[in-house]
């Protein structure tokens, strides 16, 4: 029997029908009956056909130097995804790239992948009211699914695939209004200490969700945000000192894991801040990376040197990623004071106090300390103790419990 060349095969199966019946099969010549073979998908549907024979392939075979104009573009992307981009951080949004290519050129194979299809394709996706950089990024997900295929030896050559246009660049910068107005929709503790998390270390949403409390030195008042073991990536993970503003909220609970949801860690902060959004009254384009991109921002409007800017971005600049720079007594110290002083500003503007803390309650008796003329008087267990500055002296936060409302 000759193997159709439409909808294409892959590998060594292909699609048919078998006589009377309008499902359509798998297909494949089994070489020890000398017979041609099916099995039904369980579809009249071609796309589906096709979708279930490139997930049949995904999982039970080898392709080695496939034909292009018999190989299903939608086989390129499954096997991508399912071996690859779904153990990425960016899965989701790798999905969802995929599946705009797969929508797109359903039935279609590799060899199709013309630039006159590709230029039609980025139209309908503006007609679909994608941006410019939102194309972009879909169009380099397809990319980076053909150059694994070639390079896992499943295809010789692959087609020249369109860039797009990176797009204007537009990032979303929070006024102090409506930084207070997030900490004042806050109806959960996780989702606070997300936002203290964020403002106060400027990392990315990951890396505060991975926040170990192993990773926190206190005695050098230092957060290692790339854990002890993981490799570092080109999204560099950096050292940053704890600000007098954070340091109080470090002190507070027992649990490992830092922004936890009924003692489990989150996967993903997106439901969340979606939420918390909402009930600020922020636009859609206020998302979690939004904090890193202010604080950046707040950071060279108070005159903060570049360079201390990009160490606590994680940046490789020189001096900054150099292996005991973080131990230096200034290190980052004008990015810290400017972090400070910006939750200064903005605390009258929040309900909750965020600052000066003065609601801590001590475990056990201490003597009087004086700290740069800030003095804690001896108190009994249970009593309050009240400050003056942002921070407390080390020997008191140690036996502090915090009470956050």
């Amino acid at each position: 029997m000759q193997k159709q060349q439409h909808p294409g095969q892959i590998g060594e199966h292909w699609l048919s029908k078998r006589r009377g019946s309008d499902n359509w099969c798998r297909t494949w010549y089994d070489a020890n009956t000398r017979q041609t073979r099916r099995a039904s998908l369980g579809t009249e549907d071609i796309r589906e056909a096709q979708l279930a024979l490139a997930d049949w392939v995904t999982t039970n075979q080898t392709l080695r130097q496939e034909p292009l104009d018999a190989l299903f573009l939608e086989t390129v992307l499954v096997r991508y995804y399912e071996n690859h981009a779904s153990r990425l951080r960016s899965a989701e949004s790798a999905r969802h790239a995929l599946r705009k290519w797969s929508d797109y050129f359903a039935g279609a194979t590799v060899s199709e992948l013309t630039v006159q299809r590709q230029e039609q394709f980025i139209h309908h996706l503006e007609e679909q009211g994608c941006s410019k950089g939102y194309i972009g990024r879909i169009l380099g997900v397809g990319k980076a699914a053909l150059n694994r295929a070639r390079k896992c030896g499943e295809i010789g050559t692959v087609p020249y695939i369109l860039t797009g246009s990176k797009g204007r660049e537009c990032q979303r910068i929070l006024s102090l209004e409506e930084a207070a107005a997030l900490f004042n929709a806050v109806d959960a503790e996780h989702m606070l200490m997300y936002l203290l998390l964020a403002f106060n270390t400027l990392a990315r949403p990951e890396a505060i969700l991975e926040l170990r409390r192993s990773q926190l030195d206190m005695d050098n008042r230092l957060i290692h945000l790339n854990p002890f073991g993981r490799e570092q990536t080109k999204k560099r993970r950096p050292t940053v000192p704890i600000t007098d503003t954070l340091i109080p909220w470090l002190q507070t609970g027992q649990a490992d894991v830092l922004v936890a949801w009924r003692g489990k860690p989150l996967g993903s902060v997106k439901k969340g801040f979606r939420r918390l959004r909402e009930r600020a009254g922020l636009s859609a384009d206020v998302v979690p990376y939004t904090v890193r991109h202010t604080m950046a921002t707040e950071l060279r409007k108070r005159a903060v040197p570049a360079w201390e800017v990009a160490g606590f971005l994680g940046h490789k600049t020189e001096g900054v990623t150099e292996r005991y720079a973080k131990f230096a007594p200034d290190y980052l110290s004008l990015a810290i004071q400017a972090i400070d002083r910006y939750f200064l500003e903005l605390q009258p503007l929040v309900k909750r106090q965020l600052t000066n803390k003065d609601d801590l309650r001590v475990s056990c008796v201490l003597e009087p300390v004086e700290v740069g003329g800030q003095r804690i008087e001896k108190i009994g267990r249970g009593e309050r103790i009240r400050t003056s500055g942002p921070c407390l002296p080390k020997a008191v936060l140690y036996q502090a419990e915090l009470h956050p409302d």
